[in-house]
């Protein structure tokens, strides 16, 4: 009895010795947002997990320990506080998925022809084709994109026709049978163009995009896979561009709620004097719209090239610069309309971009004119900035 007693003792101890710290966080937006992302950049080192409340109602979140973030979304009317708890403790808890991270390799094996991988890397441009939907992909309840493992890493788009997580069932490539109950598909064949919110290099004297053929090595990876936010990176060492020699990642991540992704390029060495470009691609019937900072086009064409399986389809794509990135120039080329970009002084050019589907059910009563200024409004909002200050 006596040693029952003092193994209890022990194991109260131990528990009331694991460290954990609440700290109360402001955020603050310029207008009422429904599910604002908020990221908490200054994570303990030694946390492994966090608790999010705000009055007194817990809110999903998730840490996510590769990049020291903890994440979470939240309605935030103009200014609101949260209390965030860190521990050294894991999580024991489980928040229902609201977004979904992917990558497949080609095992060659038919009874396991896909095996899941967070991260895969080669030294030449051999990937496209080994890998299931030749890229990673990313998801939340109402879009989907994939980024493809090749020279032109450009963004390719999945609509929603209702929204929730669908992507591990369909595998991109949904079924007779899955479209039948409802699910969505590839929606956009971008051939060369920019697809919608890929970075590339710039050829001022063509006037044309440069894709990166000519690297050391690159490197594919899932970062996150919910429940708040799925992040996916493609990462090019020693990329060959204009001479000059560069490292260059691009991290692509979608939230819950959201249809939008915020993208993030951080590039590396010499890149003084250089451009690159973003925007949207250019489509057969298209309408569009171009600002200052933002741009939106709706076009119709088919997804894929057998015709006869998939017919047109009507999708709206919108970019939009916030205030800090520096805007050189504005050329169109003959597949997309484009901005060209210079980083800032750490090498950093952030954006967001979106995407409308003609099928997607809650746009159904929306014209073309509709589905077009929805989604440029929409960039736009989701590129104002989320000011987030520890208080306490």
């Amino acid at each position: 009895m006596k040693k029952l007693i003092l193994f209890g003792a022990a194991v109260a101890m131990l528990g009331a010795c694991t460290k954990s710290e609440e700290r109360i966080y402001r955020v603050e937006v310029e207008a009422p947002r429904t599910d604002c992302p908020v990221v908490i950049a200054d994570v303990p080192a030694w946390a492994e997990s966090v608790v999010v409340t705000a009055e007194g109602e817990e809110i999903p979140s998730q840490l996510d320990k590769c990049l020291a973030e903890a994440a979470f979304v939240a309605d935030v009317e103009q200014v609101k506080e949260f209390t965030v708890t860190f521990s050294e403790e894991p999580s024991t808890k489980e928040y229902a998925p609201r977004t979904n991270a992917q990558m497949w390799w080609k095992t060659g094996d038919e009874a396991n022809p896909y095996e899941e991988k967070d991260t895969l890397f080669s030294f030449k441009d051999d990937m496209y084709r080994k890998l299931h939907h030749h890229g990673p992909a990313i998801e939340s309840e109402w879009g989907a994109y994939r980024v493809y493992f090749d020279k032109k890493q450009t963004i390719d788009t999945y609509g929603k026709k209702k929204p929730q997580l669908e992507l591990r069932q369909s595998m991109w490539y949904s079924t007779p049978e899955q479209l039948a109950e409802g699910f969505g598909h590839d929606n956009l064949r971008v051939f060369g163009s920019i697809g919608v919110g890929v970075l590339k290099g710039w050829d001022d004297e063509a006037k044309q995009m440069i894709h990166i053929s000519d690297f050391k090595r690159r490197e594919a990876r899932v970062l996150a896979k919910g429940p708040v936010r799925a992040i996916m990176e493609m990462e090019v060492e020693g990329w060959n561009y204009a001479g000059k020699e560069l490292n260059m990642t691009s991290r692509y991540t979608i939230y819950a709620g959201h249809s939008d992704v915020v993208v993030d390029n951080f590039i590396e060495g010499d890149f003084a004097g250089l451009k690159f470009v973003t925007g949207v691609m250019k489509m057969l019937e298209t309408q569009f719209i171009k600002e200052e900072r933002a741009v939106a086009q709706i076009g119709t064409d088919h997804p894929e090239n057998d015709y006869e399986k998939w017919p047109k389809e009507t999708v709206a794509l919108a970019v939009a610069l916030p205030d800090e990135v520096e805007i050189i120039s504005a050329e169109d080329d003959k597949l997309s309309y484009l901005y060209q970009l210079t980083p800032n002084q750490e090498g950093r050019i952030s954006y967001h971009f979106d995407m409308n589907w003609r099928k997607s059910s809650w746009l159904d009563q929306f014209s073309d004119e509709e589905l077009l200024t929805d989604v440029l409004k929409k960039a736009k909002a989701a590129a104002r900035p989320v000011k987030v200050e520890r208080v306490k």
